[in-house]
């Protein structure tokens, strides 16, 4: 009879984490990786957009702004392969947050000391932006056409 209770028990507390999350099934794992990339760079874009925005170097600020805005939503495209949107944006969120975090750590929270995220981010980040992985373009792509079709049918 315990045995019984036990597993009911069981049964009632865990059935609660059977619906925790997404089924992982649709999420591809490239596309995650890459994901995650794109959202390390727009932390890394954004920390040096503020570090040159402080130092009233509004034009290079600007261009960092940019690429910061380029690398999110790249960032969350691949995040939304296999997730609700709504989930994707509080994943790409996250990641950034996260990424933030550690470069802070990694810069002694010092604007001064930009020139370390520099040395290490900048050039991964350059090529990620410059040349996109193929995964990427397709999605771009087919978002376009679905906008596309949407437009035409209005």
């Amino acid at each position: 009879m315990k045995r019984i209770a036990c597993i009911s028990l069981l049964m009632i507390l865990g059935s609660p984490l059977l619906g925790f999350g997404q089924d992982a099934k649709g999420i591809d794992g490239n596309l995650e990786n890459l994901s995650g990339q794109y959202a390390e760079c727009a932390a890394y874009y954004r920390l040096v957009y503020h570090a040159m925005n402080s130092s009233n170097e509004k034009e290079t600020a600007n261009a960092y702004h940019k690429l910061e805005d380029t690398a999110m939503i790249y960032s969350r495209l691949l995040a939304n392969e296999g997730r609700k949107r709504d989930v994707a944006v509080e994943v790409t969120n996250a990641r950034i947050e996260m990424y933030l975090k550690k470069m802070k750590q990694e810069a002694d929270n010092r604007n001064e000391n930009i020139s370390i995220l520099i040395n290490k981010y900048h050039y991964g980040c350059q090529e990620a932006m410059e040349n996109p992985p193929s995964d990427v373009t397709r999605i771009l792509q087919t978002k376009v056409e679905e906008i596309t079709e949407q437009k035409e049918r209005k």
